[in-house]
C-alpha cells in the first residue's frame, strides 16, 4: 500500500474511533460530560494555582516583577507566597477529595444506567436472538466492557483536559524564555508527535481483551454451575487448564500495554532531557536563575501533560472496544421494551379456551378439561410447550383467547407475546433455584411477599410432603448457597412446581411434572394436578400413563403436526 493510502486509511480508523467517543458522550448526555470536565477543569485550576504560587517564590514576590516583559499578577513576600502555598496545598487536598467523590458517583451512575439498560434488553429480547449469544459473552460485557465502557469517555475528557494543560503550559515557557526556550517545546512536540505517530496497537489490545474477558466469565460460569458435574466426571484439571490459560492471555495483553507505555514514557524523558541538555550547554541561556528555574518547571509541567494526553488517548481508544461491543449486542438484541407492571395484564373476565398457532403444531386448550401432550423421548414434546408459552419462536405465534362475556382476543408481536406471558404459569421440566431465601425463590415475580402469607407457603410445602425444608435453620427466610446442591433433584422438581402453582394464573403449563418422584410423591402432584384442571386451562407433557389416561385429551407431537385425541379421560 502506498504511503498516502496508509495514511487515507490510519485517518478513517481514527475518525471511525473517535465517532464511537462522540457516540458515547451523546448516550451519556450532556449533563454528565459537562460535569465530567468541570470536575476535570477544576484540578487543572488547583494546579495552575499552585504553580502560580511556586513561581513567585521562584521570582522573590518583590513587587509587580517583570521577566522578558512577562508581568506578574499578584504582590506577595516570599514568606507570604510559602503561606499561601501550604493553605493552598490544604485546600486543594480537599477539593481533590470532593472532586473524586463526585466523579465516582457520576461514573457508578453512568455504569448502573447501561448494566440496567442491557440486562433489560437481555431479559425482554427474543428467544432467537438470545440462541446467538453465550454465557460467558453477556456476563463479559454485563461485569466488565461496560466498566471499560465507561472509563473510555473518562479518559477522551482527561485527554481533552490534559491537552488544555499542555497548551497553558507550553504558553507559559514561551511567555517566560521567549527565544531561549524554543528548543524545549521543540522537544516537547517531537515527543508528542513521536506517540501518535508510533503505532500502539490500543485498540487490536482492546479488542483482544473484550474477547478474553468473555472466555474468562464462560470458564467461570461452566465451573461453577456445573460444579457436581465436573467433580463426578474428574474434570477438575481441565477447568483448571482453561481457567489458567485465559487468565495468561490476559495478563499478556496487559503486559503489551505496559511495556508499550513505559517504551513511550522512556522514549518522552529521553527527549526531553536530551534538548534540554543541548540547551543548557549550546544554547547560550542568557536568563536569569528564577527564569531559568521558571521555564524548566514549566517545561517539565507541560511535557507531563503532553505524556497524559497520549496515554489517555491510548486509554480510551484500549477501552471502546469495550463499547463497540456492547453497541453491538445492543443492536443483536433489537429495541428495549416496556416492562409490564407489578400486576401483569388482566383479562376483566375468565378465559375459558386459548387456541395457539406458531408453526405446524397448533394447540387448543379448554378450561376445565386436563390437555396432556404424551409421546417418546425426543418427539418435541418440550418445545411445544416453549412455543405455546411464547417462550420460543414467539415472533411466529399467535394466541386466540375466548373470554367469558366478550369478545375473543388476538394476542401477537411484542407486546401480544408480554400479555400472553402474564397469562401463563410455566413450569419448565428442570427447575432452577437461585441464591436467596425460600421464599423469595417461590415468590419471585412478587413485588411485596408480605401478600403471601407463612400460612400459606407452609400449607403447600406440607401438602408436597417439604415441610421438612422449614426445619432449616432460618426456614423461609434462609438464604440458599447453591455452590453445591443443597436439595435433592425431587424436591427441586416439587419446589418449580409450587412457584407455578403459587402465581395463581388462568393457564397453567407443566413439563414432565410427576418426573424424579417417587409414587407417593408422584400421586400427590396429580391429586394437585386434577384438582386445578377444573378451574383452568391446565397443560401438562408427560410420560405418566395415570396422567394421560386421566386427560381430556391427549396431545401427541411429532411427524407433519400434532395430532388430538379428544375424550380419552375425565377429569
Amino acid at each position: 500500500m502506498v504511503p498516502s493510502a496508509r495514511l487515507n486509511t490510519l485517518v478513517r480508523k481514527r475518525l471511525k474511533r473517535w465517532a464511537l467517543v462522540t457516540a458515547l458522550g451523546r448516550e451519556a448526555g450532556w449533563r454528565h460530560v459537562a460535569s465530567l470536565a468541570v470536575l476535570a477543569a477544576t484540578g487543572t485550576a488547583l494546579d495552575l494555582t499552585g504553580l502560580g504560587l511556586v513561581v513567585a517564590i521562584l521570582f522573590g514576590g518583590a513587587g509587580s516583577l517583570s521577566i522578558t516583559n512577562l508581568p506578574l499578577a499578584f504582590r506577595l513576600s516570599a514568606g507570604q507566597a510559602v503561606l499561601a502555598l501550604v493553605l493552598l496545598m490544604v485546600l486543594r487536598g480537599g477539593l481533590q477529595a470532593a472532586v473524586a467523590v463526585a466523579h465516582e458517583q457520576l461514573r457508578s451512575g453512568f455504569t448502573d444506567r447501561l448494566r440496567h439498560q442491557l440486562l433489560h434488553r437481555v431479559l425482554l429480547a427474543p428467544t432467537g436472538h438470545l440462541g446467538q449469544m453465550g454465557r460467558g459473552e453477556l456476563l463479559g460485557l454485563l461485569m466488565t466492557d461496560i466498566s471499560r465502557t465507561v472509563l473510555a469517555l473518562d479518559q477522551g475528557i482527561r485527554c481533552l483536559q490534559a491537552l488544555l494543560a499542555a497548551l497553558l503550559y507550553a504558553t507559559g515557557v514561551l511567555m517566560v524564555g521567549r527565544q531561549a526556550a524554543v528548543p524545549l517545546l521543540a522537544g516537547l512536540v517531537a515527543t508528542a508527535l513521536a506517540a501518535l505517530l508510533q503505532r500502539s496497537g490500543s485498540w487490536e489490545l482492546g479488542q483482544v481483551q473484550s474477547r478474553l474477558h468473555g472466555a474468562l466469565q464462560r470458564t467461570l460460569g461452566d465451573g461453577l454451575h456445573g460444579l457436581k458435574a465436573v467433580r463426578t466426571a474428574g474434570a477438575e484439571p481441565w477447568v483448571l487448564e482453561r481457567f489458567a490459560r485465559e487468565t495468561a492471555m490476559v495478563r499478556r495483553v496487559l503486559r503489551e500495554g505496559v511495556r508499550r507505555q513505559a517504551f513511550f514514557g522512556a522514549l518522552r524523558d529521553g527527549l526531553v532531557v536530551g534538548v534540554v541538555g543541548l540547551w543548557l550547554l549550546w544554547g547560550r541561556a542568557d536568563l536569569v536563575p528564577s527564569a531559568m528555574a521558571t521555564t524548566l518547571l514549566l517545561a517539565y509541567r507541560a511535557s507531563g501533560s503532553a505524556s497524559a494526553v497520549i496515554q489517555a488517548q491510548r486509554l480510551c481508544l484500549g477501552c471502546l472496544p469495550g463499547y463497540a461491543a456492547l453497541r453491538e449486542l445492543r443492536e443483536r438484541l433489537g429495541e428495549p421494551r416496556a416492562l409490564l407492571g407489578a400486576a401483569g395484564w388482566s383479562l376483566g373476565e375468565p378465559l375459558l379456551a386459548v387456541a395457539w398457532e406458531g408453526g405446524k403444531e397448533p394447540l387448543a386448550v379448554r378450561r376445565g378439561e386436563l390437555v396432556v401432550v404424551a409421546g417418546p423421548s425426543g418427539s418435541g414434546k418440550t418445545t411445544l410447550l416453549d412455543r405455546f408459552c411464547g417462550q420460543l419462536g414467539e415472533e411466529q405465534s399467535h394466541w386466540s383467547l375466548t373470554v367469558a362475556g366478550g369478545p375473543p382476543l388476538h394476542l401477537s408481536g411484542p407486546t401480544g407475546v408480554r400479555h400472553w406471558r402474564s397469562l401463563v404459569a410455566y413450569a419448565p421440566q428442570k427447575a432452577v433455584l437461585f441464591e436467596c431465601s425460600l421464599r423469595e425463590n417461590l415468590l419471585l415475580q412478587r413485588s411485596g411477599d408480605g401478600a403471601v402469607s407463612n400460612g400459606l407457603l407452609e400449607g403447600w410445602l406440607e401438602e408436597l410432603d417439604l415441610a421438612h425444608l422449614l426445619e432449616r435453620p432460618g426456614g423461609l427466610e434462609a438464604g440458599l448457597n447453591l455452590s453445591m446442591e443443597c436439595f435433592s433433584g425431587g424436591e427441586i422438581h416439587r419446589l418449580g412446581l409450587l412457584r407455578a402453582w403459587l402465581l395463581d394464573r388462568p393457564i397453567e403449563v407443566l413439563d414432565e411434572p410427576t418426573a424424579f418422584l417417587d409414587a407417593s410423591a408422584a400421586e400427590r402432584v396429580r391429586q394437585i394436578i386434577r384438582r386445578r384442571s377444573r378451574e383452568r386451562l391446565v397443560v401438562v407433557s408427560s410420560h405418566d400413563a395415570e396422567l394421560v389416561t386421566q386427560a381430556g385429551t391427549v396431545v401427541r407431537p411429532g411427524g407433519d403436526g400434532a395430532e388430538a385425541i379428544y375424550g380419552v379421560g375425565n377429569t
